[in-house]
């Protein structure tokens, strides 16, 4: 995994929360990755040197573990350390993001997962050491990754209704 994608995650500190600003996400926002939490300009500049952007993977490491979301926004998103910051080296986030919701994944997270750990959790740089199976091949993974893309948001519809 650790050649697919930079690791990155979030503050260790909770930070001071503002009514605007920058919206910060933490493991509750996985679903959605909405928040009505905020923090200033001043903070992410000082705090984020790496921070999500578009076509980014977000995933839970701390409490839930494995839980994974693509970025679909190009605004300035802040993150707590729950949050594994995925930023894919030229393979499709939503393939990706798919591979890793495997058993194979989940199970090799599991394994490096802490579960003595109160909440448990898995440290960032274990993320990278977990083997995960992909196809090399740039259209497959971008019609793999868009067909289950479709598929959650159908998925998503119906339980609306």
């Amino acid at each position: 995994m650790g050649e697919l994608v930079g690791i990155y995650d979030g503050v260790h500190q909770t930070p001071d929360y503002q009514d605007s600003g920058i919206m910060f996400l933490s493991v509750e926002n996985i679903a959605t990755l909405k928040s009505e939490k905020y923090i200033s300009e001043e903070a992410f500049e000082r705090d984020y040197k790496v921070y999500p952007e578009k076509d980014d993977i977000l995933m839970t490491r701390i409490g839930d573990v494995g839980t994974t979301n693509v970025v679909e926004t190009a605004e300035k998103v802040a993150f707590y350390v729950s949050l594994a910051l995925l930023k894919p080296n030229g393979i499709d986030s939503y393939f990706l993001s798919n591979a890793m919701k495997t058993n194979a994944f989940q199970k090799g997270l599991r394994e490096r997962t802490l579960v003595t750990a109160i909440p448990q959790k898995i440290n960032k740089d274990e993320i990278g050491k977990i083997d995960i199976f992909i196809t090399n091949n740039d259209e497959e993974q971008k019609k793999i990754g868009a067909y289950f893309s479709n598929l959650d948001h159908l998925i998503t519809l119906h339980q609306c209704k």
